[in-house]
């Protein structure tokens, strides 16, 4: 059963907003510029981030897209480089997207065609991709004499180490499915659109029922445990162990997420 955000312009004219599988499904479609980002849009998608974060019936989300780009990143024309406010506001609202993605629920990205910039980013900060043959992937930003922040380098080195890194955000390599599928951007290719949607509700399903907070706790510790050494990165799995012994295990993913967000 598919149904609709009780408000669907919540999100603004560019983002589609459904939730199946306990799944929010957030699709972006600012078809006319390819799903290049402005402010607006960021905020928007901040906004559809957080609105699944909070629902305790939503279990997580699939970031997705209409058209041939997946997202070609920021959408440079409608930004005045020189507004310095407007640009670190914009930053920070991409980094808070990040953060959302990266220490929220499970959150799956489906990509169909290109994906530049800050759509590589966010697909990133994601826990599973999945990418139909014809995409490709690309960080354009050293053309233009832009730093690759909102933390992709962090991420980036952590999942494809760092001379991947440094072709993708010193040398703007463009790597098409495959080889994403190889370095470990993607981690799964399918053959259609059809077959992207598919694959991902299969994900969602298969997550949204199991136990979400051996899930959620599993999350969190794979994504930040790996550059700690054995003996404090142990102190935090045991504490995820223990989750059973909470009785109000909401209540215990905030603090866990709190804790280990501090650390």
């Amino acid at each position: 059963m598919l149904i609709m955000s009780s408000n669907n312009l919540q999100f603004g004219e560019f983002i589609d907003f459904t939730i199946k599988k306990r799944f929010g499904i957030i699709t972006l479609n600012r078809l006319h510029r390819s799903n290049a980002f402005n402010i607006e849009q960021f905020e928007n998608l901040e906004k559809s981030v957080k609105y699944c974060q909070k629902d305790d019936k939503i279990r997580g989300l699939i970031l997705t897209n209409n058209g041939a780009s997946f997202s070609t990143g920021v959408d440079l024309g409608a930004i005045d480089g020189s507004n310095h406010e407007a640009v670190k506001y914009l930053e920070g609202t991409a980094a808070n997207i990040c953060n959302l993605l990266y220490y929220g629920k499970p959150a799956i990205s489906a990509i169909n065609g290109r994906t530049m910039g800050e759509g590589v980013v966010f697909s990133t900060c994601c826990d599973y991709r999945i990418a139909t043959k014809e995409s490709f992937f690309q960080m354009p930003e050293i053309f233009s004499g832009i730093f690759t922040g909102t933390g992709c380098l962090v991420l980036f080195t952590r999942l494809f180490g760092i001379p991947w890194t440094k072709k993708l955000c010193m040398f703007a390599e463009k790597i098409d499915a495959q080889n994403a599928l190889d370095i470990g951007l993607v981690d799964q290719v399918v053959n259609s659109k059809e077959e992207l949607v598919k694959a991902a509700l299969d994900r969602a399903r298969f997550l949204s029922i199991k136990n979400q907070t051996v899930l959620n706790a599993i999350k969190l510790c794979c994504n930040h445990l790996a550059d700690k050494s054995y003996n404090a990165a142990y102190k935090f799995e045991k504490q995820a162990s223990a989750w059973y012994q909470h009785q109000n295990k909401m209540k215990f993913l905030k603090s866990f997420r709190k804790k280990i967000r501090e650390e």
